[in-house]
């Protein structure tokens, strides 16, 4: 062993002794000291020399002079190891630690004696412990760590050698490794946390110590340690850009997340590795050549760990994108085996569960034959199982029972009593699907006794499920027995969701009894139930995983079972309640619905926000309607009346008769009521109007397997028996009475007590939706809808959003009819209103304002104002001089003089008064022309002042759109639609009802998706004839031009699909939204339940919706608008505009049958149309285009004045502005990518130009593509960009840049470019963006902090619960951008996918935003500033102060046309010191704007001649300066005469024509300039003056 001469420095002691001699002298405390430094040194030079026993000898008199030395004690230990006495150096280690514990050298010599003692393990700790103290000595102390671990890990000889040669991080680093693979994980845990604590620049050797020491935590179960760690080493290897370090590091996160149960951020990590793959695979173009470390069982294990951690959270999508990826691996790395056909299994169970059982059949057949190639019988009895139970959902009973039964052969073959156990229970579940329920309840017993002893989890299914069994047959004693059974089974062993289902199944089975006892159970199980269902369902919805739609069905009847408990309790308030909130589901679980039409205020509408009875009642009586309320349940028909002020008058419960259910009952009447109804002619005059809905082709794969099926014999019920019995019983009543008696018999009295033609709303329920109320008749064979005006609702919380939109309607109309009033007199209505009470403004003068006024003559601006006539007082040093009124006051008459003057100190008379607007405005000299115009206006005249001719056109209009032009085949909700037909009957139909409505109807191209949304913000009227799907919403529409240019491909849903979300995100003001859509005559189809798609439009702010419940021939759908749209061309009520057209269609022989013309229903209010005044109004508004469009082409104003001051864009509307250039520039980004950058370069020398004005001199030329683009040309003219023709071309014409930047655009634009040339690289990225702009500048702000966030922290973990986060989330189309840029949602985490590709997106999308943002700096592009997230409002103006300003002296006032005037008479108003100071300040205010924008004219003219200059000059260089003709020409031979002479280098000239134009042009640039320098002048001048304004 090497001398270890470093702890051979001598220490001072502080110790002194006497003298050991006997009779010895004394020597001093200093003495003895020195003497012990000069043993210690000589010690330490005989141990440099190898005399170890001389140097022991000279330590021990040392010791012998100071024995707690611990330095000479360490420096004695280290002597005895060299001569192999390790005890003694153990027992001098020991005595110095307790002396000096924290000394280096006592732990690095206790640590070598423990080692050589055979305690290596101790002695490495000790050597560690030294090494923490003394840093500066790591090298020599790193080789004897090396040392002691290598001969505890038996280290082979080379490695040792090895190091020797390494650095001291490096070797500490090794050392760790080597114990690390030797399992000594505590003791490699503490070698590298010491190793860390040593500097350096060694990014690999750190990654290495860092992985290794996390991997040792992570065996020692420190799991969050060994995280952070792992975190560390990511972090550092992506700054390294270290592929390796990356994987494993994200790996081993992933791996330990998920063992710890944290399965969301597991799949976060999961997700980054992915992405890494993704890069690699760019990288080295191909999966096949991919990097040694990343293998191919990597590969495959990433997707598979991805595809089972998303199906834990029940993002069963995510799920099975992975499930797929993971088996096209295996293929093509050709990984055959048993974990081959496993991914089959899994990939079916994913797709079985989404409830694609075709794909799922096919993933299990492949899986069945691998397994059996295999030999693997395990494998096929699941196959066989999984089989049997796709069938069963496709109904092919036969097939299925045949699986299944090879699935319990097998079982039973290999006595595997858990598999036998899942066979019996598959095949039970198939026979229950039959509805074959006795072999259902001998299967179930067979999987009850199949069970083992121990597995109470099977038992308790079994029990639950026999339970199911004989509930289904009727027998409810035998299955509360079994559900109990289950559910005490259940508590006994915490199986939670078994417990649920049976809670649930007994409180479905008790709500039916009688029996006071198990009513109120079934209460408190339905009680409990409610919450947890909606609970889970919102769940679901708020991580956007897939919920179960049993879920969904489940709570359904537990709203029904605890009405039904209510109703039986007599609880019929409560009872109302809870039959309202499960009414209301079907609206607020809609996408985007909000409290607010069009304003996404989210979180709002809960579906577990309950309302009470008393804002139901509140609800109710704020229309005039009586309300009839249904709810039909299996053996009751609950009816509550509601009338406006009573409140609810009538709750009305009527029982089911035996052996039929009441829904059974309604149902076969209303089937009934087609009966004799012939559809001869179907496919003729039907037309196919239908989307695909949900499970379309699932459910013809039903009806056909059905049709196949042998029918097991069916012996006749007693409810057969019952319906036939009510079928001899209804030969002698029509079904319209049996009907009425059913549903309003029990209500006559209250229905004849209301007046003829009343209002009546109906609330339906389940099969009531497709009941014709209106035919229903009474006992004197009236219907219904001839006594009452009939509208129906699906809950009464649509009731109060339409009555919120008849608010609305009529508020838009009084603000109408109150700018018309201000329009009225010349446009001077308003201003004539400032004589109202407290108005400054007056003809009489305020006499007592000036009574005890005292005035400092000092204070006051001109003196001489004062006389001694007046009633003001003057200060005057210690008295008070009173002073008459100035002689130069214009409202004092002559007869004043002649006055008492005790009645003049009576009343004082004051002085200043404002001239009064009628004075100012002449208003004595106006002539009413017209006193009432078609717009509620009058026409005034004068002969001093030119008025105001404001025309205030109603904004109603009409809108007929439908007919779309699609192409032949779409993808729709990922399968392929062919629409059929060319929708010839819809044309008919279109054009018909707009050649009544007066408007040109849109049809193919033009009806696109945008185009109807945007339309109908605007519109009174909607009539709408196209595609659609009455289940989920939808609506078909041509797709947007822009996506089809932007994506060749087929059009994507977004183009051309309107989904619920899209039109809950707008605001409509329309009154009448009428819909013929969804319909086929390929099979019998009613309208949904919950009137889904008429709930949108009202939802959105339509008042009334007129609809059919099932479909009617075109013919007579044709008709019945014609005459429809004609009634209500004069003032006509819906309801009797229904009830009119009905019975022209009575008269019409080929309606023979009733359900041929009763289907059409209002949703919603009735309301009073008249088109007439509709059509009146757009009248009004093309008069009013026409007019402007001739204004802007003639450049004169023929009706009205310019504004004297023109308007200046703020900077929220300029910012609007540049979003919707933007828009056109990224509609055409991929074609015109170069226009992009020429304008970025255009910017760029503007930009450049404003601070070296000396580039001015250069001229350019603005390019062909720039014109030519879509955007370009309008963007530089925005910017305040001119242009100037080159010579007598128009084409290429010189550039006239910005002479100022007074927006601040420029840059902003500049960097909105810049942004769009990344994002040209992804056109979908693109067409999102042209969606989703304009966008608020709340909603900017959200996002910038959200992609700041992300780009500069993404430790930073995000929640789409978050409340910055929540509005962006749940905005359909703002979801969309963020999903493109990399954002996904893993259950409430959002997480972004750091691709490079998506880097590069959001690095755009947060610069495009913060150029479009009013309030957001560039800062948060490139660093994060917590004090710049959230959102900034509007800075407050100047100008804008709460406290009122007053300046009498002037008294400043708006005329018509933004004119400026004071109405104070010059020099007539003595103004107090207060307002002088404040003259005083608005006048310097008004002198520093004047200098400014005197220097803004000037620099306009030195601009505006240095580029005409350069732009002449240029002209000179090609056409020649003037210069002498030349004595001899060369001319071409043959030209004769001085006219026709052709010279041969003839140069080109400009004629007079052409300079005089260039000339006039350049005028007119410079003059535009000047013109806006002025308007801004005035628009700031007004600003100054707007404080001191009353308005009244």
């Amino acid at each position: 062993m090497e001398r270890l001469s470093l702890y051979n420095s001598p220490i001072i002691g502080s110790y002194s002794l006497q003298s050991l001699a006997e009779g010895s002298v004394v020597i001093s405390e200093a003495e003895e000291i020195n003497e012990v430094i000069s043993l210690h040194e000589q010690g330490n030079r005989a141990t440099s020399s190898k005399e170890f026993d001389e140097a022991v000898s000279l330590y021990n008199e040392a010791l012998e002079i100071d024995s707690k030395n611990a330095s000479v004690l360490a420096a004695r230990a280290f002597a005895y190891m060299e001569i192999k006495n390790y005890a003694g150096a153990l027992q001098d280690a020991e005595s110095a630690l307790a002396i000096e514990p924290e000394n280096s050298e006592v732990h690095c010599a206790l640590g070598l004696a423990l080692h050589y003692l055979g305690h290596s393990r101790d002695g490495l700790t000790h050597l560690l412990t030294s090494l923490d103290l003394d840093l500066d000595n790591a090298d020599n102390l790193s080789s004897n760590i090396a040392m002691v671990a290598t001969s505890m890990c038996n280290v082979p000889e080379s490695v040792c050698e090895n190091l020797k040669d390494m650095d001291t991080y490096k070797k500490l680093t090794e050392v760790g490794s080597v114990l690390f693979q030797s399992k000594k994980f505590e003791i490699c845990i503490q070698v590298l946390e010491v190793a860390q604590k040593l500097q350096t620049n060694q990014k690999g050797i750190t990654m290495r110590l860092l992985l290794t020491l996390a991997n040792a935590l992570t065996a020692c179960k420190k799991q969050e340690q060994a995280i952070n760690y792992y975190m560390e080493c990511y972090s550092l290897s992506l700054a390294t850009h270290d592929a390796l370090y990356q994987t494993k590091s994200l790996v081993n996160i992933a791996t330990l997340y998920l063992d710890g149960g944290d399965t969301y951020q597991a799949i976060i990590f999961y997700e980054k590795l992915h992405q890494l793959e993704r890069e690699l695979i760019v990288e080295h173009d191909s999966e096949i050549t991919m990097p040694e470390f990343w293998t191919k069982q990597l590969q495959c294990g990433l997707h598979l760990n991805l595809s089972i951690a998303y199906k834990s959270i029940g993002n069963m999508n995510s799920a099975i994108v992975h499930a797929k990826s993971y088996v096209d691996l295996l293929e093509q790395y050709g990984l055959t085996g048993k974990m081959y056909a496993e991914s089959y299994h899994n990939t079916g169970m994913l797709n079985e569960i989404l409830g694609k059982y075709l794909e799922a059949m096919e993933n299990y057949k492949k899986y069945l034959a691998l397994s059996k190639k295999q030999g693997n019988k395990k494998g096929m009895a699941q196959a066989y199982g999984c089989l049997g139970t796709i069938y069963a959902a496709l109904h092919n009973w036969q097939i299925s029972i045949t699986y299944h039964e090879q699935h319990i052969k097998i079982a039973q073959k290999s006595e595997d009593k858990k598999m036998l156990v899942i066979a019996y229970e598959m095949l039970g579940d198939t026979y229950m699907l039959q509805n074959d329920y006795d072999k259902a309840i001998s299967t179930f017993e067979l999987m009850l006794n199949s069970c083992i002893r121990t597995d109470h989890r099977n038992k308790a299914t079994a029990f639950c499920k026999l339970g199911n069994a004989y509930r289904a047959q009727g027998k409810h004693q035998y299955s509360l027995y079994f559900y109990e059974h289950a559910c005490d089974l259940a508590r006994d062993f915490d199986f939670d969701d078994i417990e649920t289902m049976s809670e649930y199944n007994i409180a479905c089975m008790h709500h039916n009894s009688t029996q006071m006892a198990e009513i109120e159970q079934s209460r408190k199980y339905f009680l409990k139930l409610i919450p947890l269902f909606e609970k889970k369902i919102n769940k679901h919805q708020e991580q956007g995983t897939h919920c179960p739609e049993e879920y969904r069905q489940q709570l359904k009847e537990c709203y029904d079972g605890v009405v039904n408990v209510l109703a039986k309790m007599g609880n019929k308030e409560e009872c109302l309640e809870y039959a309202e909130n499960c009414r209301k589901r079907c609206i607020t679980e809609l996408p985007n619905f909000s409290t607010v039409p069009g304003q996404n205020v989210y979180g709002s509408s809960n579906s577990w926000d309950m309302w009470s009875f008393q804002k139901l009642a509140r609800t109710v009586s704020g229309q005039n309607a009586t309300i009839l309320y249904y709810s039909l349940l299996d053996y009751n028909l609950l009816l509550w009346v509601l009338q406006p002020a009573d409140g609810m008058t009538r709750f009305y419960a009527g029982r089911a008769p035996k052996d039929i259910t009441m829904t059974e009952k309604v149902t076969n009447m209303i089937d009934d009521l087609f009966l004799g109804m012939t559809n001869q002619n179907k496919q003729k005059d039907y037309e196919n109007r239908a989307v695909p809905g949900p499970d379309s082709l699932l459910k013809a794969i039903r009806i056909k397997n059905q049709k196949l099926s042998k029918p097991s014999p069916k012996q006749p019920s007693a409810a057969d028996e019952r319906k036939l019995s009510d079928d001899l019983e209804a030969k002698n009543r029509p079904l319209e009475r049996q009907l009425y008696d059913i549903l309003l018999s029990p209500i006559e009295d209250i229905l004849s007590k209301l007046d003829p033609q009343s209002n009546l709303i109906i609330i339906p329920d389940k099969q009531l939706h497709h009941c014709p109320f209106g035919i229903l008749q009474n006992w004197t064979l009236k219907p219904l809808a001839d006594r009452f005006n009939i509208t129906y609702l699906p809950c009464l919380l649509l009731l109060d959003r339409v009555l919120r939109n008849e608010i609305d309607s009529l508020r838009a109309q009084d603000e109408l009819k109150f700018e018309r009033s201000q329009s009225r007199c010349g446009g001077v209505s308003k201003l004539l209103k400032l004589r109202s009470t407290g108005s400054p403004y007056s003809d009489t003068p305020d006499l007592s304002r000036a009574e005890n006024v005292i005035v400092n003559l000092k204070s006051v601006s001109n003196p001489r104002l004062l006389t001694s006539q007046g009633s003001l007082a003057v200060e005057r040093g210690k008295s008070v001089v009173s002073f008459g009124l100035s002689r130069e006051n214009t409202f004092l008459s002559l007869s004043s003089k002649n006055e008492e003057v005790g009645s003049d100190m009576s009343s004082p008379k004051s002085i200043g008064i404002p001239v009064s607007p009628e004075k100012m405005l002449s208003t004595h000299t106006f002539t009413t022309i017209t006193s009432q115009t078609a717009t509620g206006t009058d026409i005034i005249k004068s002969s001093q002042a030119v008025t105001e001719f404001v025309q205030m056109s109603s904004p109603e209009r009409c809108l007929v759109i439908g007919m779309p032009s699609l192409p032949p085949r779409l993808m729709l909700d990922e399968s392929e639609w062919k629409p059929s037909g060319d929708m010839l009957s819809a044309k008919r139909e279109l054009n018909s009802v707009a050649k009544i409505l007066d408007v040109d109807p849109i049809l193919l191209t033009e009806a696109t998706k945008e185009k109807f949304l945007f339309e109908i913000q605007r519109s009174t009227i909607i009539h709408i004839a196209t595609y659609g799907c009455l289940e989920k919403g939808y609506l078909v529409f041509s797709p947007n031009p822009r996506s089809q240019r932007l994506d060749k491909s087929l059009p994507t849903e977004e183009s051309y699909l309107v989904r619920p979300e899209d039109i809950l995100n707008i605001k409509l003001q329309c009154q009448l939204v009428v819909i013929n859509v969804g319909y086929t005559p390929n099979r019998s189809q009613f309208i949904q339940p919950g009137y889904i798609l008429p709930a949108l439009f009202l939802a959105a702010g339509a008042q009334c919706v007129l609809v059919t419940q099932w479909q009617l021939p075109d013919y007579l759908m044709e008709k019945f608008y014609h005459y429809f749209y004609l009634t209500l061309q004069s003032n006509s009520t819906l309801t009797d505009a229904v009830r009119k057209t009905i019975q022209h269609l009575k008269d019409d022989e080929r309606c023979d049958h009733y359900c041929l013309w009763c289907p059409f229903i209002l949703i919603g209010k009735d309301i009073s149309i008249d088109i007439k005044s509709i059509r009146h109004a757009m009248l009004n508004q093309v008069i009013d285009k026409t007019e402007k469009e001739v204004e802007e082409e003639s450049g004169h104003e023929y009706l009205n004045l310019k504004s004297s001051i023109t308007h200046v864009a703020s900077p929220e509307e300029n910012k609007k502005k540049l979003q919707d250039i933007i828009v056109k520039l990224l509609s055409h980004c991929p074609e015109q990518v170069s226009v992009a950058y020429d304008l970025i370069e255009l910017l760029d020398a503007a930009l450049k130009r404003l601070h070296t004005e000396e580039n001015n001199r250069m001229t350019s030329q603005l390019t062909t593509g720039i014109i030519t683009s879509n955007g370009g040309l309008e963007l530089l003219k925005f910017l305040g960009f001119h242009f100037q023709a080159k010579g007598s071309e128009i084409t290429e014409p010189y550039i006239v840049y910005p002479h100022w930047n007074l927006d601040s655009l420029l840059i902003p634009a500049y960097d909105a470019l810049r942004a769009l040339t990344d994002l040209s690289s992804s056109p979908r990225c693109c067409q999102v963006i042209c969606d989703v702009l304009p966008l608020s500048q709340d909603n900017i702000s959200l996002l910038v902090d959200l992609l700041s966030i992300t780009k500069h922290a993404a430790e930073i973990q995000l929640k789409v619960s978050d409340l910055s986060v929540r509005p962006l989330w749940h905005n359909k189309q703002i979801k969309k951008l963020l999903v493109e840029t990399g954002y996904h949602q893993i259950g409430l985490l959002l997480n972004f996918n750091q691709t490079l590709l998506n880097k590069k997106l959001l690095m755009a999308v947060l610069q495009l935003l913060l150029a479009v943002s009013c309030y957001k700096s560039q800062i948060l592009l490139y660093r994060l500033d917590v004090n710049l997230l959230g959102h900034a409002s509007a800075k407050k103006s100047y100008y804008s102060s709460s406290e009122s300003k007053n300046l009498p002296s002037l008294t400043p006032l708006i005329l018509p046309r933004n004119q400026l005037r004071m109405s104070t008479p010059w020099l007539s108003q003595i103004e107090t010191f207060n307002e002088m100071e404040e003259k005083m300040k608005l006048a310097r205010s008004k002198s520093d704007l004047q200098e400014e924008y005197e220097e803004y004219t000037k620099h306009a003219k030195s601009w505006h001649h240095t580029s005409v200059i350069a732009q002449a000059n240029d002209i000179l260089d090609k056409v020649g300066r003037p210069k002498s003709s030349p004595s001899k020409i060369k001319v071409v031979h043959g030209s004769g005469g001085m006219k026709n002479v052709k010279m041969i280098q003839e140069e080109p000239t400009l004629v007079n024509k052409e300079v005089d134009q260039r000339r006039d042009y350049a005028h007119f640039v410079f003059n535009q300039r000047l013109e806006n320098i002025g308007g801004r002048h005035k628009n700031d001048v007004m600003k100054l003056y707007l404080p001191y304004i009353k308005s009244t």
